[in-house]
């Protein structure tokens, strides 16, 4: 960004300019969407601000296909990072599950209890995302994962380590998927978890599996 500013007084061309700010400005806002949901201290317990994770999230969507459609959050103020944290990776497991664009859906709900999140991908073309059932289930080796799969793998390593449940539904119309949906049932308190411990998967749709 600082270099910009330096092309900007040279007096370089408009359109290239602006090439070079859109393509600095993609980067930054990832840069900041997976420092918000990746990023920790090492402390369990650590907290963010609400806003700081809507706003990185809404970031994101920005440069995607899919659009946002975020029907519950936490109110401003404080919640657990790690929480946090599986929200937005969902999130971005969903878009990514429809190269065509659609809507991902987020509904997170906050108690005294914990957190209830649930993050669907709605499309015309929905891929269920490659490891995930496999990484819910624990039955995924990370030995064969790549940057193209990783995602649901660290997704479900999160909700295990703070002790939480990953559930999925799916709906499917005679052979294509039309949409999937994950729902993470979250403790107040975020602790060590056993991966695969807690897990569910269900399909509902017209062929019945």
């Amino acid at each position: 960004m600082n270099g910009i500013e330096f092309l900007s007084e040279d007096g370089m061309g408009d359109d290239a300019l602006q090439l070079v700010a859109d393509s600095a400005g993609r980067a930054a806002r990832r840069l900041s969407f997976f420092r918000m949901a990746l990023g920790a201290s090492g402390n369990i317990d650590e907290r963010v601000a609400a806003g700081d994770l809507r706003s990185a999230l809404t970031g994101y969507f920005a440069d995607e296909r899919a659009r946002l459609d975020v029907q519950g959050w936490p109110a401003d103020g404080n919640v657990l990072r790690a929480h946090g944290g599986i929200a937005l990776c969902l999130a971005a497991v969903a878009s990514q599950a429809m190269p065509r664009g659609g809507m991902v859906g987020l509904d997170w709900q906050t108690g005294p209890t914990g957190s209830t999140l649930t993050v669907s991908a709605d499309g015309t073309t929905v891929r269920m995302p490659e490891t995930l059932v496999q990484s819910v289930e624990g039955r995924m080796d990370p030995n064969l994962l790549d940057a193209r799969t990783v995602l649901p793998f660290v997704v479900a390593e999160m909700t295990a380590a703070c002790g939480g449940r990953l559930r999925i539904a799916s709906d499917w119309s005679g052979t294509d998927l039309k949409r999937f949906a994950v729902t993470a049932d979250l403790p107040g308190i975020a602790f060590g978890g056993q991966h695969g411990a807690m897990a569910a998967f269900e399909q509902t749709g017209n062929t019945g599996r």
